[in-house]
């Protein structure tokens, strides 16, 4: 864990979505309007279980593909979410709340990512037409 997420009191469930996230930063999916996705956080109503009646955010980005059912997505993340490792709320507001707030985290991640990945700025290059004197002479 980087120092940035150390600060930032992350709940382990919460740090496994984060680290979800970075695992498919550098091959992500794509949705409809062409944008990245590596996590589609989604939350769903658990229906049965120990957890029955809270809620829970998982990944909906699964396989290199974007599941939407939440039915699927429970028979999917079944025995995760019963082992506790995504996180899950009382309300389906807390549960938004937070995934909010999280998700400006992973944006902050990708703004990262492209910067690093943009060349440089440089000097733009002389034109190949301009003389320049090997002994730096100017002229008059």
């Amino acid at each position: 864990m980087d120092d940035y997420l150390s600060k930032l009191g992350l709940t382990p469930q919460e740090l496994n979505k984060v680290m979800y996230h970075r695992a498919n930063m550098t091959n992500p999916g794509r949705d409809a309007e062409g944008n990245p996705v590596t996590i589609y956080a989604t939350g769903i109503e658990i229906p049965s279980g120990k957890y029955k009646g809270q809620f829970v955010s998982v990944p909906g980005y699964v396989g290199g593909k974007i599941v939407d059912s939440e039915k699927e997505l429970f028979k999917i993340w079944k025995k995760d979410i019963d082992a506790g490792k995504w996180p899950i709320y009382p309300t389906s507001d807390a549960l938004n709340a937070r995934d909010s707030w999280l998700h400006q985290v992973m944006d902050r991640d990708m703004m990262q990512m492209q910067q690093q990945q943009q060349p440089a700025a440089s000097a733009p290059p002389e034109p190949a037409f301009m003389y320049k004197d090997p002994f730096g002479y100017v002229g008059p």
